[in-house]
């Protein structure tokens, strides 16, 4: 959707996909419409540090980008953890560039944890999967999938949904004794309320732009910007010439994610920063 608002909009962007497998990089690059002609779309197969390596380069760092995360894959990372991946990429961002990252804000408990254990096990079959994939790196069936279940449970005071692996009985593998019940955690799933979100963006060195969410708001795309290196505001008038200029800043980027043909929501923004400038002493 993004990327037909662009082509839409004439924008001249270079959009770059990140995924460990270039066979789904390269299945999902298949599905854009060949006849772009302003979007230009390029595959990157590596990790998250191959991509923070590769935003590094010289070349990149004079171009205005964007960095999209919009998965809320985010919600994987323990907060502290969270809050150092988004900072590494924020320290890539220049003073015009962006990030827009999707994250997970469902904060009922029933819902949360229906969506991990549904009635049909498609989700527990998936992270099943992980003892397969284990198997298949070892070169023999170390984990024997009749031996295994996969438990969900809602933290509800963390703010997280986890699954576990968990033998049916006692078992030794590779000399390591594994009780019958004993829990072993394999996922982690964060979600963060409105405050624990500006506590998110406020470790890791950001300033939230917009929020856009769903009708119900346990979802939720924000804009991220680097932390400008300013004095806030200390007196009533620099305060509300500073409240102006943000709420300036916010609208810009609503601009350019709902509606890129807006032409005369252009100049407005230009008029309105005008007659409210940003004075830091």
């Amino acid at each position: 959707i993004l990327l037909d608002a662009l082509e839409l909009a004439k924008k001249h962007v270079n959009y770059y996909a990140l995924d460990l497998s270039k066979p789904e990089l390269e299945r999902t690059l298949s599905a854009v419409p060949v006849e772009y002609k302003y979007v230009k779309c390029h595959g990157l197969v590596g990790t998250y540090d191959d991509a923070l390596e590769w935003l590094k380069r010289p070349k990149l760092q004079q171009r205005h980008k964007w960095i999209l995360t919009l998965g809320s894959s985010i919600g994987n990372f323990g907060r502290q953890e969270a809050a150092k991946f988004l900072e590494s990429f924020a320290n890539t961002l220049g003073s015009n560039d962006c990030m827009l990252v999707g994250l997970d804000a469902c904060q009922d408990k029933q819902k949360v944890y229906s969506a991990y254990n549904d009635r049909h096990g498609k989700t527990h079959d998936f992270v099943r999967n992980g003892l397969v994939h284990a198997n298949r790196l070892l070169g023999k069936a170390v984990f024997k999938l009749e031996d295994w279940k996969v438990i969900g449970e809602y933290d509800e005071p963390a703010g997280r949904h986890q699954a576990f692996y968990t033998p049916i009985k006692d078992l030794v593998i590779d000399g390591v004794y594994i009780k019958a019940g004993e829990k072993i955690r394999v996922e982690e799933s964060h979600k963060y309320s409105a405050v624990q979100g500006s506590e998110l963006w406020q470790a890791a060195g950001l300033v939230e732009q917009a929020s856009f969410g769903n009708s119900m708001d346990d979802y939720r795309k924000v804009p991220l910007s680097k932390v400008a290196n300013a004095k806030q505001p200390i007196s009533v008038s620099h305060y509300l010439h500073y409240q102006a200029h943000t709420a300036c800043r916010s609208l810009r980027y609503t601009w350019l994610l709902v509606d890129l043909s807006l032409d005369y929501l252009r100049s407005f923004l230009h008029q309105l920063s005008t007659e409210f400038p940003i004075k830091v002493e």
